[in-house]
C-alpha cells in the first residue's frame, strides 16, 4: 500500500467516524429531550413540553454562526444515504433523513417550486404594474429589491435562527434572484434604462454588492447553495459588462470572480464550486471574445491569467486533510477543465495575434508547463500530489509539438516526448508522468497508422532525403521505441504503481502489440502483392524465434498472432485479390513458414508434451 492510499485510508475512517459521532450526538440528544420532557410539569401528556417556556435571562441566545454549517456531503455518506447534515438545531429539518421522502418532497421540492412560483409572481406583477400604469419604472425597481431583500432575509432567518435549514436556504435563494433581476431591469430592459437614465457602472456597482454581500453571508452561514447561485449570478454580472466602453472590464472582472471562488473554497471544503466555476469562467470569456472581438493579445492574457488563479487554487486545495472519491472527482475537473480552456484561448489567440510569428504551439506549451509545475510542486510537500496535472502535462505538450511541425516533426517529436516522460517518471518517482505517457503512445500509434501512411513519402532510392523523412524511418522509429518501452516496463515492475502493477501485462502487452501493428502497417504500404504475406509470415517466424531465444512466452505469442493474421489475409484477401501466379507463391510462401513455426513448436515441446517454459 502506498503512501497516498494509506492517507486516503485514514481520512475515509476519520469522515466514518465523524459520521458516527453526529449520530450519536443525534441519539444522545433526543433522549436528553425526552427526559426533560418527562421532568417538565408544564408539559402536556400529549403534546410534550410547552412550545414557549420562560426564556433565562442569563442565558446566552447566541449569534447567527452558532449553528454549524452544513457540511459537504462525503462519498461514504451519499453511498450509506445518510445525511451529512448534523443533528442539532431546533427546527423542521432537525432529524429528518434524506431518504424521507416526505422531507425531501414537502421541503425540498415544494420550497423549490414555491421559490420557482415568488419569481414569476414578481415577474407577472410587474407586467401588470407596466400595462396600468400603477408604477413607474424606479417604483416597479424598488418593490423588486425590497421584497428581494425581504424575502432572503426570512429565508436566511429561518435556517440560521430556527434550523429549518431547507426551507431556508430555498427561500433566500429566491430572494437573491428576485433582488438581483429587479436591478439588472433597470438597465437591461431598454425602456427602464431610457426612463431611469441608468448608468452601466451603477448598476454593475449594485449587482457586484449583491454578490459580494450574499456570498459573504453564505460563507458565514455555511450555505453553499446559496453561495453557489450568488457566483452565478456574478457570472452573469461579468457577461453584462460586455457592454462597457472599456473591453478590459469583463475580463478583470471575470478573473477577479474566479480568485474569490477559490479563496472560498479554500475556507469552506466547497470544491464544486471551484471546478463548476471553471465552465463559466470560459464560457464568459468566450462570449466576451464573440461580442466584443477584443485585441488578441489582451484574450491572450486574460486566459492566462484564469489559468494561474486556478493552478495556484488546485495547488492550495490539494493541500487539505479531505479525501474521498468525489473530492478528488472534483480536483480532477478542475486541473482539466482549466488546461482544456486556457489551452483553447490561449493558443488561438497568439494565433491570430502573431501569424508571421511562429508562435504555433506556444499556447499549448506554457499550458502544459503549468501543469508540470503544479505537478512537482505538490508533490514535493507534504500532500496529496495533482496527479491530473502530471498526466495532462504530457497530451498537451504533444498538441504544442503536432501544432508546430509537419507530421513527420510530429511523429519524431511524440517519440521523444514520450520517451523523456517514462524517463523523468522513473528519476523523479512520478508516476502520473508516465501515465500520460501510455495515453500519447495510443496517440502516437493511431497517428501512425491513419496519418503517416497516407501522407509520408514511401522508400524511394532515387529520393534518399524523402526517404529518410518519409514513412520507412518514421514508422520504424515509431516501432522500435514501442518495443523497447515494452521491455523496459516489463523489467522495471518494482517501480510502477499499484495500479499499473495489477495490469502489468496490459501495460507492457499493449505496447508490444502497437508496435506489432505498426510493423505490419509498414510491411503493408512498402510491399504489394504477395510480398506483403510472406514478408508478414517471415516476420511472425522471426518473433517466434526471439520468443524461444529469450525465452519469453510473450513475444512468441506476438510471433503466433501475426501468423494467424497472415493466414487470414492469405485465405480471405489473396485468394481472390491476386492472380493465379501471385496467390500460388502466397500460399506455398505461407504454407511453409507455418509448417516450419508448427516444427519448432514440436521440437521445444519435446516427447513427454511438456508444457513449454518462460515467463510472460
Amino acid at each position: 500500500m502506498t503512501d497516498d492510499d494509506l492517507r486516503e485510508e485514514v481520512g475515509r475512517l476519520r469522515e466514518e467516524v465523524d459520521a458516527l459521532q453526529r449520530r450519536l450526538d443525534a441519539v444522545e440528544s433526543a433522549v436528553d429531550a425526552d427526559d426533560g420532557a418527562a421532568r417538565d410539569p408544564t408539559a402536556d401528556p400529549l403534546t410534550g413540553p410547552s412550545p414557549n417556556p420562560d426564556p433565562d435571562p442569563t442565558a446566552d441566545t447566541g449569534s447567527p454562526t452558532d449553528l454549524p454549517p452544513d457540511p459537504e456531503p462525503t462519498a461514504d455518506a451519499g453511498r450509506s444515504g445518510e445525511a451529512a447534515e448534523p443533528a442539532t438545531g431546533t427546527g423542521a429539518d432537525a432529524g429528518h433523513d434524506r431518504g424521507d421522502w416526505e422531507s425531501v418532497v414537502g421541503v425540498r421540492w415544494l420550497g423549490l417550486a414555491g421559490a420557482l412560483a415568488v419569481v414569476v409572481g414578481v415577474v407577472l406583477f410587474v407586467r401588470l404594474a407596466i400595462d396600468r400604469g400603477l408604477l413607474g419604472p424606479p417604483g416597479r425597481v424598488a418593490v423588486g429589491v425590497a421584497g428581494g431583500l425581504l424575502l432572503f432575509g426570512t429565508g436566511r432567518y429561518a435556517a440560521v435562527r430556527q434550523g429549518v435549514r431547507r426551507w431556508g436556504r430555498v427561500a433566500a435563494g429566491a430572494g437573491l434572484a428576485v433582488t438581483y433581476f429587479s436591478l439588472y431591469a433597470a438597465y437591461g430592459l431598454e425602456s427602464y434604462r431610457a426612463a431611469i437614465g441608468t448608468p452601466l457602472w451603477a448598476v454593475l456597482a449594485a449587482l457586484t454588492a449583491v454578490v459580494a454581500v450574499t456570498v459573504a453571508l453564505s460563507v458565514r452561514d455555511g450555505a453553499p447553495l446559496v453561495a453557489g447561485e450568488a457566483f452565478l449570478l456574478g457570472y452573469v454580472t461579468a457577461a453584462v459588462a460586455t457592454d462597457a466602453t472599456t473591453v478590459v472590464v469583463t475580463p478583470v472582472y471575470v478573473v477577479l470572480l474566479s480568485a474569490a471562488v477559490v479563496a472560498v473554497a479554500t475556507v469552506r471544503p466547497w470544491r464544486g464550486l471551484a471546478a463548476a466555476s471553471v465552465v463559466a469562467t470560459f464560457a464568459v470569456l468566450g462570449g466576451w471574445i464573440l461580442r466584443v472581438d477584443p485585441p488578441r493579445a489582451g484574450v491572450a492574457v486574460a486566459a492566462l491569467a484564469a489559468f494561474v488563479v486556478y493552478l495556484g487554487g488546485s495547488y492550495v486545495l490539494h493541500g487539505g486533510d479531505r479525501s474521498g472519491r468525489a473530492h478528488r472527482l472534483r480536483l480532477v475537473i478542475l486541473t482539466l477543465s482549466n488546461a482544456v480552456g486556457a489551452g483553447v484561448l490561449v493558443e488561438g489567440a497568439l494565433q491570430e495575434a502573431f501569424p508571421a510569428a511562429g508562435v504555433e504551439g506556444l499556447g499549448l506549451a506554457a499550458v502544459a508547463a503549468g501543469l508540470a509545475g503544479v505537478h512537482a510542486a505538490t508533490d514535493r510537500r507534504r500532500a496529496r500530489s495533482d496527479h491530473a496535472a502530471g498526466a495532462a502535462a504530457v497530451p498537451f505538450a504533444a498538441a504544442a509539438v503536432g501544432v508546430a511541425a509537419g507530421p513527420f516533426g510530429t511523429t519524431l517529436g511524440w517519440i521523444g516526448l514520450l520517451l523523456s516522460a517514462v524517463a523523468v517518471a522513473r528519476r523523479a518517482d512520478a508516476p502520473a508522468v508516465r501515465i500520460g505517457g501510455h495515453g500519447l503512445t495510443a496517440a502516437l500509434t493511431a497517428k501512425v497508422l491513419f496519418v503517416d501512411t497516407e501522407t509520408l513519402a514511401g522508400f524511394d532510392p532515387g529520393a534518399p532525403v524523402a526517404t529518410l523523412t518519409g514513412r520507412p524511418v518514421a514508422i520504424g522509429l515509431a516501432a522500435a521505441a514501442l518495443y523497447g518501452l515494452a521491455w523496459y516496463l516489463d523489467a522495471v515492475e518494482p517501480s510502477l504503481t499499484d495500479y499499473e502493477r495489477s495490469r502489468r501485462l496490459s501495460v507492457d502487452a499493449g505496447y508490444a502489440v502497437a508496435a506489432t501493428a505498426l510493423v505490419l502497417a509498414l510491411l503493408g504500404v512498402e510491399l504489394s502483392g504477395f510480398g506483403v504475406s510472406v514478408a508478414w509470415a517471415l516476420f511472425g517466424l522471426a518473433l517466434l524465434g526471439v520468443g524461444f531465444a529469450v525465452d519469453r512466452r510473450g513475444v512468441r505469442a506476438l510471433g503466433v498472432g501475426v501468423l494467424g493474421v497472415t493466414t487470414a489475409k492469405v485465405f480471405l484477401y489473396d485468394t481472390s485479390g491476386l492472380d493465379t501466379v501471385a496467390r500460388t507463391l502466397s500460399f506455398l510462401a505461407v504454407g511453409v513458414v507455418l509448417l516450419a513455426a508448427s516444427y519448432v513448436y514440436a521440437r521445444a515441446r519435446g516427447d513427454g508434451g511438456v508444457d513449454l517454459p518462460g515467463r510472460g
